[in-house]
């Protein structure tokens, strides 16, 4: 069973203002229905180089939800998984923020949007094939639009009004993606090939 490290969000909760690490419980259940075992890391360095360290993933996924612009411990924590995919060749899936996370690490940007919170959208692309179309749910406010790509990424996806659904890396194991799959009642086929395809699992 492959063992996927995932990141967690911030937040705030509470009168008291509890600092919490928080995900959403539908993404852990995901995962384990595609075959792999999730390891969810606090967002503190000492203890994911530990994870890092004791558990050798077979691949890492940047979660969702949060504000990709803060330069947190969040943000630290996601470079520090980056560096260790490029390093080790260890397959990297970013999800929304985590996509987000990606495209500034390698020298992008995005940009505030509107109309792309509880929505369903139509995305096209490499990823569809061509003259083919998938609607997908999106929960962004943030955006990546294609003269905002980093440095080797590509665009494999994207909507009407020109915004980046799915990128992936032009050399390493990196994919972006941009909707929430764990957000369906149940994983959609074409989420379950995408991901299972990109951790190469049976």
């Amino acid at each position: 069973m492959k063992k996927i490290i995932i990141t967690q969000r911030i937040d705030k909760v509470g009168k008291f203002n509890e600092i919490r690490d928080n995900l959403d419980i539908r993404f852990s259940k995901m995962i384990e229905t595609l075959g792999m075992l999730p390891f969810v890391i606090p967002n503190n360095i000492k203890k994911t180089k530990i994870y890092l360290n004791k558990i050798k993933p077979d691949g890492i996924i940047l979660s969702p939800g949060g504000d990709s612009k803060k330069r947190d411990q969040r943000r630290k924590i996601e470079h520090l998984l980056i560096n260790y995919s490029l390093k080790y060749n260890k397959p990297l899936l970013g999800l929304c923020r985590g996509a987000q996370a990606i495209n500034l690490f390698f020298g992008g940007n995005i940009l505030k949007i509107k109309n792309h919170v509880k929505k369903m959208h139509k995305i096209e692309g490499k990823l569809t094939g061509k003259n083919k179309y998938l609607y997908v749910n999106s929960f962004h406010d943030y955006a990546i639009k294609y003269n905002s790509l980093g440095k080797n990424l590509e665009t494999l996806a994207h909507t009407k009004d020109g915004i980046v659904e799915c990128f992936r890396h032009k050399k390493k194991k990196i994919l972006g993606i941009m909707w929430h799959p764990e957000r369906y009642k149940k994983i959609k086929k074409f989420d379950r090939k995408i991901i299972k395809k990109f951790f190469k699992c049976n």
